[in-house]
């Protein structure tokens, strides 16, 4: 390679490097992020989940099924894919409504 195509090449990953982090930069900085949600705890046919206001959560990394039909607060990682939303809960705590 000359000097003009590297150039051009390290140019064009300036730019698209640029783009990347210019349209996600909430995704790129939220992954492994904890956050909390409150819902309630619902039992259903792929497992419990907590109802939400903006969604339901499957529940993964802790047994919530003595909370069913109570409000809890959960921290935790959660991840969206196109399957639904799910919750890595680190703690949660029973809170009244």
């Amino acid at each position: 390679m000359n000097r003009e195509k590297i150039a051009m090449f390290l140019l064009f990953m300036a730019v698209l490097f640029s783009f990347i982090f210019s349209v996600c930069p909430e995704k790129l900085s939220a992954a492994g992020k904890e956050e909390t949600i409150a819902g309630f705890v619902v039992k259903t046919d792929k497992g419990y989940v907590i109802e939400a206001d903006d969604g339901d959560y499957l529940v993964k990394g802790k047994d919530l099924s003595k909370m069913e039909g109570k409000m809890v607060e959960a921290t935790g990682i959660i991840n969206e894919s196109a399957k639904g939303d799910t919750i890595e809960v680190k703690s949660f705590e029973e809170i009244q409504e």
